[in-house]
């Protein structure tokens, strides 16, 4: 009866497990089951022949050993004596089996000690597997936590069933979270490690101002509206092209929402961020334009072998097009995913050098260029080598011609104007063009392999 009870304690205390770490009880009798067996190997040096039974419903366990009847026992584990033998079965013969049921008291202290280590063990990888599975498919998504404490620099957020860390180079600049304090966080990473999986969370992220928006405006959510890019410095601004599906719907319009609330709601969330919401154009030169907003755009030209925009302003609208130590520029080249080059009027006015200003043309190749409108150094680098190229009087010149004057160009531009250099670009174009090649590499794969079945 006390063995009985002790089993139905077993299966509850088990149920509590299932219940409290929503672990399958499937998982959790396998791990009983392995851990008995433990513990039978660890009190008699084998477990070859020893079956555990478990039945959740009636609350029993059996553990079964399968010994060999002998009539001298060399080997106890797997050996029993045919006079005891037949207390368990009275025609038993010598070379028969026998199932002899082992109660765990026999295990001894130690063995019952490993057994149950090993269960916690498992449950604790259990768990551990589980949570990875659940937070590594929520990477890309908005989390809610509450922080629990600070270590480091780092904000840690208690998620429940397991906690997440904000690093420092996650978080927004200057942004103090008190302990108690209820966020939001972008889940950027999701790491195994051996005290159990590190939750990578972000604020920092510009993927954090795009879930935020799809949070606050449903017409995103339901994909009538689109966010095209999105472009940040924590802490400071950041700026999202927008684009809708629907004629019905202006994107700018909904993102803002009735007297500002929903662009509001997001601004709360980061700290009072500014953030600017631009139309999408798949133009770069009106998509440029509209990002630089509020300042005026005069003139655009674009470099298309170098992946930049030349944008000329009103003078007395430098400033404002640059904004605070570049931030304008920088986010407005990151968010339209080009180089940017900004000139006041004048600036730009003051550096058109005309073609006999450079000593590598010579007076037939000038007056050949003219005829097609190209009278300056500037519109010459902008001009397609192909075009270059089929002027007899350029001819076999065309590289060297480019590369002298694009060298001028950039001289002139690095002394006169405002140029964007900005890692974030750069790694983002990098990246950009490494996928474009990996593409047209395979198109030109596929086609080869069309043209030998053929």
């Amino acid at each position: 009866m006390q063995e009985e009870i002790a089993n139905y304690q077993i299966i509850d205390a088990l149920n509590d497990i299932v219940r409290d770490k929503n672990l399958e009880p499937e998982v959790i009798l396998d791990t009983l089951k392995e851990a008995l067996i433990s513990a039978v190997r660890k009190r008699y040096g084998t477990s070859d022949n020893i079956d555990v039974d478990i039945d959740p419903e009636l609350g029993k366990i059996n553990i079964v050993a399968h010994k060999t009847v002998v009539t001298r026992v060399s080997e106890p584990a797997l050996e029993i004596a045919k006079s005891e033998a037949k207390k368990i079965r009275a025609d038993v013969k010598v070379g028969d089996i026998v199932d002899l049921e082992l109660n765990p008291i026999e295990f001894g202290r130690n063995a019952i000690m490993v057994a149950k280590q090993s269960l916690l063990q498992k449950i604790r990888e259990t768990e551990r597997e589980l949570i990875y599975a659940d937070y590594r498919h929520k990477i890309g998504e908005i989390i809610s936590g509450m922080v629990s404490r600070i270590e480091r620099g780092n904000f840690i957020f208690n998620l429940g069933k397991t906690e997440g860390v904000i690093p420092r180079n996650e978080q927004i600049p200057d942004e103090h979270l008190p302990i108690g304090k209820t966020a939001r966080a972008y889940v950027k990473d999701v790491k195994r490690e051996s005290s159990g999986p590190q939750i990578v969370l972000s604020r920092r992220a510009p993927e954090f101002v795009k879930k935020l928006f799809e949070f606050e405006v449903p017409e995103i959510y339901e994909g009538r509206v689109q966010i095209v890019s999105v472009s940040r410095e924590a802490g400071e601004r950041a700026k999202i092209a927008v684009y809708s599906t629907d004629d019905r719907i202006d994107p700018v319009g909904a993102c803002v929402g009735l007297k500002g609330t929903r662009v509001q709601s997001v601004v709360k969330e980061l700290s009072n961020e500014k953030i600017d919401i631009i139309p999408f154009s798949p133009d770069p030169e009106v998509f440029i334009q509209k990002a630089l907003a509020p300042s005026e755009v005069l003139e655009t030209y674009l470099y298309p072998d170098e992946h930049k925009i030349v944008v000329i302003v009103p003078d007395e609208q430098l400033s404002l097009a640059i904004g605070k130590g570049g931030i304008n520029a920088r986010l407005a080249a990151r968010l339209v995913g080009w180089r940017l080059t900004i000139f006041g009027e004048q600036q730009y006015k003051s550096i058109i050098t005309t073609l006999d200003e450079l000593d590598i043309f010579t007076d037939k190749q000038i007056q050949a260029l003219k005829k097609f409108e190209i009278d300056n150094i500037q519109k010459l680098s902008r001009i397609k080598i192909e075009l270059l190229r089929s002027i007899p009087e350029i001819g076999n010149s065309v590289e060297d011609i480019i590369v002298e004057v694009r060298k001028k160009v950039d001289e002139l531009e690095e002394r006169n104007a405002f140029v964007t250099k900005d890692k974030v670009l750069e790694t983002s174009l990098e990246k950009k063009f490494s996928n474009d090649i990996a593409e047209e590499n395979a198109k030109i794969d596929d086609e080869t392999d069309i043209d030998e079945t053929k």
